[in-house]
């Protein structure tokens, strides 16, 4: 049995896609890790073991610095910064 040259050649060139079954199964990993996400933080925020009502995935809030001052007649914060710096001899 005889081929021909662009037969032989043909079976090299066939075009199949290797990643043509990886699409459905990143989609899969895709909302599986977004349920899990959704869960891990819902589940964190549901246990609150302290009475101060914090929840675990709240940015606490910025506590005022001993260089910072606030006037309680205007509400204007005043910075000192500068003068808690020592000097650069």
């Amino acid at each position: 049995m005889k081929r021909s040259a662009a037969a032989d050649a043909e079976q090299f060139y066939e075009e199949k896609d290797p990643e043509a079954g990886l699409v459905p199964l990143s989609v899969i990993c895709f909302v599986l890790s977004a349920i899990l996400m959704a869960v891990q933080m819902f589940g964190a925020d549901a246990v609150k073991d302290d009475p101060s009502g914090t929840s675990p995935i709240m940015v606490p809030s910025a506590a005022a610095q001993s260089w910072e001052s606030r006037s309680i007649v205007t509400g204007v914060w005043t910075n000192k910064f500068k003068d808690t710096l020592l000097p650069i001899p």
